[in-house]
């Protein structure tokens, strides 16, 4: 169990096309030189390194990243190795370091800003609880599935803000700017949205059938 970053510290970084987010596990395929040597050297030290998303048209990465640590590794017969990671905790990126072999930046921690009431958070939470599983039933209805299963959701609100940002499927520039929201309630709000408009959808898709 990794423990929570309490200040600032030097990581290596990856430079990835999609967005990791806390408590999201996400398999890699990897076959870059300097990639390699990078997971080499986190396999010796505690399996974990920076992800983060590169900025676009740059190899210069976001300001927001999230910690992974690797729980996988398997190396193939074509010297590509492929890895399960987990996403731990955020990070701002304060500056990059180096570069070679592989990137690496001083990175500092990141964590949630609590700027309403408790109550508050907590009705927003419930909110997108229900939009998300009004999505699932609908997705499945249109599946013509019998069944209704789907992403169990955490009950701790700041985990449940993660696990319903990993499971929408939007571009990796919007994936960022969740990423990058400052506390739980603009997270909640904008996943509110995306939900309620991905609701109607599904609703417009499965009245067309």
């Amino acid at each position: 169990m990794s423990v929570e970053m309490q200040a600032a510290r030097v990581v290596p970084l990856m430079l990835w096309d999609n967005v990791l987010f806390p408590g999201m596990l996400l398999p890699l395929q990897v076959r870059r030189p300097e990639y390699l040597d990078l997971i080499s050297h986190c396999l010796d030290r505690q399996g974990e390194f920076g992800m983060v998303l590169a900025s676009e048209g740059s190899s210069q990465p976001r300001h927001v990243g999230t910690i992974a640590k690797i729980i996988d590794y398997q190396s193939q017969e074509d010297g590509e190795v492929t890895l399960l990671v987990t996403g731990m905790e955020r990070f701002m990126v304060s500056e990059v370091i180096d570069d070679d072999p592989f990137m690496t930046a001083m990175v500092e921690p990141y964590p949630f800003v609590y700027d309403i009431p408790a109550h508050e958070l907590d009705e927003r939470a419930a909110q997108a609880r229900r939009l998300f599983h009004h999505c699932v039933r609908l997705i499945a209805t249109y599946r013509g599935s019998t069944t209704v299963s789907g992403l169990p959701l955490p009950e701790r609100t700041s985990r449940l803000t993660w696990a319903i940002a990993a499971s929408l499927g939007i571009p990796p520039d919007e994936r960022q700017r969740l990423l990058e929201k400052e506390s739980p309630a603009a997270l909640l709000q904008s996943e509110i949205l995306y939900l309620r408009s991905l609701l109607s959808e599904l609703r417009d898709q499965v009245n067309d059938e």
